[in-house]
């Protein structure tokens, strides 16, 4: 009436006669407009944060459980010559410390 624009997930089933015919349709509708605008602000968030990560003036880097690569930014990849690319996935131990100190950082 006011003329807002609103985001409605509907969901609808058959209406069905005693005898099983289809009578018409119920439908339930569910205003999801401000769910959809915090997912929109969560998302430029991590973008923003990633943006930040990418070009931050100091190496970063990340690793999941199992010791692989999951993050590198510009800065990791300028000093260790590995692009992000050919990081991503790559052991960090067995592929970017040096063979002396892996027993050390793998304790870690």
């Amino acid at each position: 009436k006011n003329g807002d624009q609103r985001e409605v997930l509907m969901n609808a089933t058959a209406l069905r006669a005693a005898n099983g015919d289809v009578s018409g349709v119920i439908g339930v509708g569910h205003d999801i407009t401000e769910l959809k605008k915090m997912a929109a602000e969560q998302k430029q968030i991590a973008d923003d944060l990633a943006r930040l990560i990418r070009s931050a003036n100091a190496p970063i880097f990340g690793v999941n459980t199992e010791g692989e690569v999951t993050e590198w930014n510009d800065m990791a990849a300028s000093l260790s010559g590995y692009t992000r690319d050919e990081a991503l996935g790559k052991q960090l131990v067995q592929t970017f410390i040096r063979e002396q100190f892996r027993e050390g950082v793998s304790r870690a």
